[in-house]
């Protein structure tokens, strides 16, 4: 891992090449400790506490959900980990890696989301993170098309969607969808709600909210982006699929994966990879994969 400014390179002093942990400014160690999906149990963040306040001295919260303990002397990193290890903690993900996977609340705790995300963060996580790659590789979920963690800026993101349905004999034309609907895609007509599909960006939020059942779910899935980027300048990445179900997104991500290694030459992230060969190529190939192992 190592930064260029302006021609001057630096390299941070990793630990026993650990690129998590590393020296900082001040002459001590950082403990970036790996967070999946922004989720940690009370026992955790009890140990993140006791440690930083036993051997280091200031806690961070990164933009990436991780944790980093800040201040910790080189003597005393050894104990510092093995403390955390005991507690299921580890140095985070940094270098060329899969990084750490970001996700929303998702379904299971937020009212507005259209997916379920902190567990599907778990398996990705479990399945890819730490695998070396040919850039560093970040990933984020948001729980629906109104994303808080912005996935599509990242290099490969995931976005949960539901496509709705009308049941018009349930329909009171209540306007509650029309009221709840950010794109204008519901209005009522005749008494009944209509859905403009052209409009609809699928955040189920009609579904949520329609007081008598009359909008259902009829699919639910995610929307999946590749070569986004957050940093300066940004860019949002591009969509491969509009609607993947759950049990394909693990697959599908090992074949963009499968692609990227491929081709790409030694620190080129994914979106410089994308461009050098054409998204439709990049898409084809990943596809044609797809297609092969179906």
């Amino acid at each position: 891992m190592t930064y260029d400014l302006g021609g001057i390179v630096l390299k941070p002093e990793m630990y026993k090449g650990m690129p998590a942990v590393f020296k900082r400014r001040d002459g001590k160690f950082e403990i970036k400790i790996l967070v999946t999906g922004g989720m940690l149990d009370p026992a955790q963040v009890k140990r993140i506490g006791e440690v930083a306040e036993k051997y280091g001295g200031e806690v961070h919260l990164t933009v990436r959900q991780e944790i980093s303990i800040l201040g910790v002397p080189e003597e005393k990193l050894e104990a510092a980990i093995a403390e955390l290890k005991g507690a299921g903690l580890a140095p985070g993900s940094a270098g060329m890696t899969f990084r750490n996977v970001v996700s929303c609340l998702g379904e299971v705790y937020c009212f507005k989301a259209a997916a379920e995300t902190t567990g599907l963060a778990r398996e990705i996580g479990e399945r890819f993170t730490g695998e070396k790659t040919p850039g560093p590789l970040k990933v984020g979920i948001g729980g629906c098309p109104f994303p808080c963690t912005r996935p599509q800026f990242n290099e490969i993101g995931v976005m949960g969607r539901v496509r709705p349905e009308l049941d018009a004999e349930k329909c009171t034309g209540c306007e509650k969808c029309v009221a709840v609907c950010k794109v204008g895609a519901a209005t009522i007509v005749d008494g009944k709600a209509v859905i403009d599909y052209d409009e609809c960006v699928m955040c189920g939020r009609c579904v949520v909210n329609c007081p008598v059942g009359a909008r259902y779910t009829a699919e639910d899935g995610y929307m999946i982006f590749v070569g986004g980027r957050g940093s300066w300048p940004p860019h949002e990445g591009w969509m491969l699929r509009d609607f993947v179900a759950r049990e394909e997104v693990i697959p599908l991500i090992g074949r963009i994966l499968e692609v990227y290694r491929a081709g790409a030459q030694p620190g080129m992230r994914l979106r410089e990879f994308i461009k050098s060969v054409g998204f439709e190529e990049f898409k084809g190939k990943v596809l044609s994969s797809e297609a092969e192992k179906a």
